[in-house]
């Protein structure tokens, strides 16, 4: 559909894309040989699609056991691997950078100060050091791949924050943008933060800076406002001679790819084997939902619990005949926040399918603490009646627009949480408040009993939206932004960009979706 024009839309210079994630994971299984995956991860996989068709280099840490077998003298492989198309060139950390960098700084510092979860951020000198010193190795990968001084850079997220601001300082007239992926928080709690200066000051190194929501955007202009030397003006800020467009842009998933795989007769296989294995074959189950998500304390699943639980107790007789399945997929699980909340998950498990089935293994809840492909995520979200996802801060969640594209029959009923910015687009969802645990509750029985007619009405709907706003397009208005730079920036497309130009501390604060 639209990944088809995106070389043209973009301009004619291959493309660099960086990233703290690879793409593609290199493993040796038991045997010895080497295999290939994509990683999870739906932004992962949104620009994994965007660099098939564009083409270029991806620049990322290398982190799969055989990653360095497979590699040339420069640390280059081209991928994917059954019709290479770009190439993926990888960084190396070693335990301690990899700790202090990712696990530390991003992770136990970054990340929960830009989310509302309440875990108490943690900043350490060290941490930070490590972070500029991992970033200033990005920046010299990039100086030493980018032998077309017009290619467009294309960074990733708040692992990378201060790579424009050293890659620049090597390459003076370099063409970035970076997308922050995930919520920017409102001044107040920014301050949390002890270089919040150097972080807003390494962003806007980038000539395009772009956010998931018109309030991150507003949140992180209000940020400079307060703490930096610099002019504001209609988005554009100005700063030690330079300009920096910032904007909001929410991300896409790769559509038509998922309607591909939705519409192959094959899937029908697929999902018979999935059934069979999550024990769901059973001709008294005829009520079915799903949850895909990393196992992270800001997607609320403890809270999705509580709320199928509350419905089990609240309606018995649907025992027996309600399977929930919950994917989980782990991640950071070294960090202690990130273990609470696994085991949390794995109590109310046990809790919910003991006193509301066999045991806590054999209960309503179908837990699964592995990622899916993509053939099988398809197959899943399509036996759905209903997907939850209950975020209780996220940034878009790709999730919610992954079961969309599935569901080419125009059935099932997506229940979202307003915390995500994803329900700013998905207006025909059921809305929820995840801290609600009734509300909540009432809301997945509201799914289970919407008639038929009405849940083909508001799927059309929601297809509609996602399918016109797909990663090729998100990513296209970035880079043709980029491009324009020079001449005048063309506004931003998309459902929550309207505005992206115009002075936010001219317009009420309040969201109005709030």
């Amino acid at each position: 559909m639209n990944g088809t024009n995106t070389s043209a839309a973009a301009g004619k210079h291959p493309l660099f894309v960086v990233s703290n994630r690879e793409p593609y994971l290199h493993s040796r299984r038991q045997d010895g040989t080497i295999t290939c995956a994509p990683t999870t991860g739906g932004v992962a996989v949104a620009l994994d699609a965007l660099m098939r068709e564009r083409g270029g280099t991806w620049i990322a840490h290398g982190a799969g056991d055989a990653d360095r077998e497979v590699v040339d003298a420069s640390d280059r492989v081209r991928v994917p691997p059954d019709a290479p198309t770009y190439t993926l060139r990888r960084i190396w950390l070693s335990p301690e950078e990899e700790r202090r960098y990712y696990g530390g700084f991003s992770n136990e510092g970054l990340w929960p100060v830009c989310h509302i979860a309440h875990v108490r951020p943690v900043f350490r000198s060290e941490d930070w050091a490590e972070y500029r010193a991992v970033n200033a190795r990005f920046a010299e990968a990039i100086d030493g791949e980018l032998t077309d001084p017009a290619a467009p850079v294309f960074i990733q997220d708040y692992h990378l924050a201060l790579v424009a601001g050293e890659l620049r300082r090597r390459r003076p007239n370099v063409r970035t943008a970076l997308f922050w992926h995930i919520p920017w928080p409102h001044p107040d709690r920014l301050r949390i933060c002890p270089w919040r200066r150097e972080i807003m000051t390494g962003l806007l190194a980038n000539d395009l800076l772009a956010f998931q929501l018109e309030r991150d955007r507003r949140n992180f202009l209000l940020g400079v406002r307060d703490e930096l030397p610099a002019q504001v003006d209609r988005g554009i800020v100005r700063m030690h001679g330079r300009e920096t467009h910032v904007v909001s842009a929410p991300i896409g998933i790769d559509f038509d790819r998922i309607v591909e795989v939705a519409s192959d007769p094959a899937l029908i296989n697929e999902t018979e084997r999935l059934r069979r294995e999550l024990r769901i074959n059973d001709p008294a189950i005829d009520v079915i939902g799903v949850g895909v998500d990393r196992l992270d304390y800001t997607k609320g699943i403890p809270e999705r619990l509580e709320a199928v639980d509350r419905l089990l107790t609240n309606r018995p007789e649907l025992r027996g005949r309600l399977v929930f399945v919950q994917v989980g997929v782990p991640s950071r699980s070294k960090l202690e926040s990130y273990a609470s909340i696994e085991s949390e998950i794995d109590q109310k498990v046990a809790d919910i399918n003991t006193r509301h089935g066999n045991g806590p293994e054999d209960g309503p809840i179908r837990y699964r603490k592995a990622a899916l492909k993509i053939r099988r995520l398809v197959a899943l979200y399509r036996m759905a009646d209903f997907c939850v996802v209950s975020s209780l801060h996220d940034g878009m969640n790709l999730v919610a627009k992954e079961f969309i594209a599935a569901r080419d029959d125009e059935d099932g009923v997506l229940v979202l949480s307003e915390m995500t910015g994803a329900a700013h687009e998905l207006g025909e969802a059921l809305i929820i408040n995840p801290y609600d645990i009734d509300g909540f509750s009432r809301a997945i029985d509201r799914a289970i009993e919407m008639p038929v007619e009405e849940r083909r009405a508001r799927m059309r709907a929601l297809r509609r939206v996602v399918a016109g706003h797909d990663v090729f397009l998100w990513a296209s208005d970035i880079l043709q932004g980029l491009e324009n730079l020079t001449a005048a920036l063309r506004p931003v497309r998309g459902a929550a960009v309207k505005h992206s130009f115009t002075d936010p501390l001219a317009r009420p604060s309040g969201d109005a979706r709030r």
